[in-house]
């Protein structure tokens, strides 16, 4: 009787950890199709903004997102002042914003040849 009794009991607190679907849950918005609470949310401003915060420094698919690269991380950083190429910023968007784990130690050795000076000369045969 004892042993029956035990069994009951074990049986109604097992009844109890029978897991139930959050209906509040991250998953369970997305999943019935309704957009995440600011919370769960990273940032709300599209990365190489000045209000973008990403505290890992993930990174980011400039031509996949279609975003063009800045020089902002996390707050810091400034505009460009100069002449800007969109494309070629779009192409190597570490140069324009280094990742936060580059310390500067390494020399950067890419060289477009559209950046260097070209100089033609006209060669008068004698």
């Amino acid at each position: 009787m004892a042993v029956l009794k035990a069994l009951l009991a074990g049986l109604a607190l097992a009844s109890l950890g029978v897991s139930v679907p959050v209906q509040d849950s991250p998953r369970q918005r997305l999943l019935d199709g309704k957009p995440l609470p600011a919370k769960y949310r990273k940032s709300s401003a599209p990365p190489y903004t000045p209000d973008h915060r990403d505290p890992y420094d993930g990174a980011v698919d400039s031509i996949g997102k279609d975003v063009d690269p800045l020089p902002w991380r996390n707050g810091h950083g400034a505009s460009v002042l100069g002449p800007w190429n969109r494309g070629r910023a779009k192409q190597a968007p570490d140069l324009v914003r280094p990742p936060s784990t580059d310390h500067g130690a390494m020399k950067n050795m890419r060289w477009s040849f559209v950046d260097s000076h070209i100089r033609i000369e006209v060669r008068l045969r004698g």
